[in-house]
């Protein structure tokens, strides 16, 4: 599991999914059978565990304890893994990453408890190493997470929504889980202070522009290759930056506009919406700024000690981007490839 650093002489881990969904299962590891066998099934759908690697870079710049930070990995996937659950049951969303998600199994009486106990047992890790400056930004975060939530249910088909309000959305969503896992990672080692806010400001704007471009594919990929319906989260009153963009446009902004007020999502409608965010430059626009976010993160990251353990996040950072810039060229229209050039 772990690796010398022979660039800064500290440890450096090599990450391996298997171990953290080991340590997962061990750590929720019950007597009842069928808690068990939701457990195993979260866990064997689970997906890139992006957050968990975010959390052992970020302890690597610096020596720490490698049992304590694969611990605090597995704490951070524990709370992404609960908001999903129950983000499920909020979206009535039966699928899940293309399989059926917890609700769609076992109702969302199961899954709300289910969530709960994710929760739960993510605490309880952290706890156990009394890391209270870690416990700290995971409560905060979760408030955090749990108040965006209200608020993207609170502003559902708002046609109104600015730039501003949609990126504190995508604060709320996705950003500040990236920010808290590495900082937590840079807490669980012996990081100065005056650094740690750096590594998670890469964490926050590398959030921005991971939910921008997973927003973007909503519309551009297909069905298959996204594990949902395509044009999803506009039916589900999930207004996002290219539709915001696009909006603005004289020239497309009032059928848009007459349309997404009348729910009109049928087959047609949904293919027409497609070629307008195309067409009007808002794939394009919302592509751009999420490189922007990257870029400001990137900044942040390149303040930091030199090293392996920069070197592993700049790539994944990079590696994050260039999948989803890889999906929007091979998926939905032609017209994708002139979208984002």
């Amino acid at each position: 599991m772990i690796i010398i650093n022979p660039d800064a002489g500290v440890m450096l881990f090599q990450f391996s999914p298997e171990i953290i969904s080991s340590r997962i299962k061990e750590t929720l590891a019950s007597d009842n059978d069928e808690v068990n066998q939701i457990i195993n099934y979260i866990v064997e759908n689970s997906g890139k565990m992006i957050r968990p690697r975010l959390v052992m870079l970020s302890s690597a710049f610096y020596s720490s304890d490698s049992i304590i930070v694969r611990d605090v990995a597995v704490a951070i996937e524990l709370i992404h893994m609960a908001s999903l659950v129950h983000d499920d049951i909020i979206d009535r969303s039966l699928l899940r990453r293309g399989k059926q998600s917890v609700n769609g199994m076992w109702g969302n009486q199961v899954s709300v408890l289910t969530g709960d106990y994710l929760f739960a047992a993510a605490f309880q890790l952290i706890n156990g190493y009394g890391l209270q400056d870690i416990m700290a930004t995971v409560t905060e975060t979760i408030r955090i997470m749990c108040t965006g939530e209200i608020k993207q249910m609170s502003m559902a088909h708002n046609l109104d929504i600015t730039e501003e309000e949609y990126l504190d959305k995508t604060f709320g969503k996705t950003a500040c889980l990236f920010a808290a896992s590495c900082r937590a990672g840079a807490l669980a080692s012996s990081m100065p202070v005056q650094e740690v806010g750096h590594i998670e400001d890469f964490g926050l704007y590398l959030g921005y522009a991971y939910q921008i471009m997973d927003d973007v594919l909503d519309f551009v990929s297909d069905s298959l290759r996204l594990g949902k319906p395509v044009g999803n989260d506009l039916v589900q009153g999930n207004i996002t930056l290219p539709v915001i963009y696009a909006l603005r446009k004289p020239g497309v902004g009032p059928w848009l506009h007459k349309t997404i007020e009348k729910r009109s999502f049928d087959e047609a409608n949904l293919q027409k919406i497609n070629k307008i965010l195309i067409d009007c430059g808002a794939i394009k626009y919302a592509v751009n700024r999420s490189h922007q976010f990257l870029l400001q993160g990137l900044d942040n990251l390149h303040i930091l000690p030199p090293g392996s353990a920069r070197n592993q996040l700049e790539e994944l950072a990079r590696f994050l981007m260039d999948d989803y810039f890889n999906k929007l060229k091979l998926g939905g229209e032609k017209g994708n490839q002139e979208a984002i050039d």
